[in-house]
């Protein structure tokens, strides 16, 4: 019996199982106060990575109304606790990726997952920047808890008496 047919054509890479040369790394720091928060709900956090580029043309295909090409995303839900998160790289779509100028962007955002809070609770920085200058070291990313006007005390302004 002959198996050749099995593997991966002569010359070629198996790709299946093969890390993704977008991949790279969240440095995600949270504050005390927010994985406690967090924690307490049963909260969890969202790591959203959305790759694009800018396009070589305006006729390119892919193209968006703001010259930019979508590449897909990773979106990793984890433990709201300080951690390294792998960004797998495995939602990047290169479909359109001769219609980027220059080098693929990825931009991060993070936020709570909404599993038991309607709204985010998070506030946090963000990343924007080229996928290789990403791949670099890990990118960091701090969050604390949003603060709505209905969670800060408000001290009363002091009792104004009367002059005569």
């Amino acid at each position: 019996m002959l198996l050749a047919a099995c593997g991966p054509a002569p010359g070629t890479a198996a790709v299946a199982g093969a890390p993704s040369p977008y991949a790279f790394e969240v440095a995600l720091t949270l504050t005390p106060r927010a994985a406690e928060k967090l924690a307490a709900t049963k909260e969890r956090v969202i790591v959203d990575a959305m790759y694009f580029g800018m396009s070589v043309g305006p006729d390119a295909p892919g193209v968006d109304e703001h010259g930019q090409i979508h590449l897909g995303g990773d979106m990793i839900e984890v433990d709201p606790v300080n951690a390294v998160v792998k960004a797998p790289g495995a939602g990047f779509d290169a479909t359109h990726i001769t219609s980027v100028q220059g080098e693929p962007e990825v931009l991060v955002n993070v936020y709570s997952a909404r599993k038991t809070h309607d709204d985010n609770l998070l506030e946090c920085g963000l990343y924007q920047g080229p996928v290789a200058m990403a791949q670099k070291q890990a990118v960091p990313i701090a969050c604390d808890l949003i603060e709505w006007p209905d969670d800060v005390a408000v001290e009363a302004p002091p009792a104004v008496t009367p002059q005569e």
